[in-house]
């Protein structure tokens, strides 16, 4: 399968994408290495830019023939989200609805989305599952939940 794994480059994307690609699997790679490392993509095509740029993963999804996605790319520190909220939210929600555009517009309706248990705030049952209430207490949860939200509405 010929994938498309945004933040491949990162600590989390570049096991992924090391694992597909040993699975026999077609990893493409986008980040912009802001804080990944080219390093860490060798063995797969790394297309360095960015995940919301709708012109370059057009192209990407259309020349590569990608057939899903794998969404690892975000902004994920806590502190820095409440010292700066507006980056969080262009990132991890801006871009990601961008890259969500594309993927429709290109038929490419197959997504993994790397969400975190931040979108759950402080914990009021000590076994917290996806039934548990979300209520983020950051920037940085409240923008991977508003996604999580999105990505509803976009399936529906």
């Amino acid at each position: 399968m010929r994938l498309l794994v945004t933040g491949g480059a990162g600590y989390i994307g570049a096991v992924v994408a090391r694992r597909l690609r040993d699975s026999g699997h077609a990893p493409i790679i986008i980040d912009d290495l802001s804080t990944g490392h080219r390093e860490a993509a060798a063995g797969c095509d790394l297309v360095v830019g960015d995940f919301g740029d709708r012109r370059l993963v057009s192209e990407i999804v259309a020349t590569k023939k990608i057939e899903a996605v794998i969404h690892l790319a975000a902004s994920a520190l806590v502190g820095e989200s409440v010292q700066n909220p507006a980056r969080y939210y262009r990132n991890n929600l801006e871009r990601s609805l961008a890259l969500l555009d594309v993927m429709l517009e290109r038929d490419a309706t197959r997504l993994v989305f790397s969400s975190t248990a931040a979108v759950y705030g402080e914990p009021v049952a000590i076994h917290m599952d996806e039934g548990h209430p979300t209520r983020p207490t950051n920037p940085y949860g409240e923008t991977k939940l508003a996604l999580e939200t999105a990505l509803q509405w976009y399936h529906a």
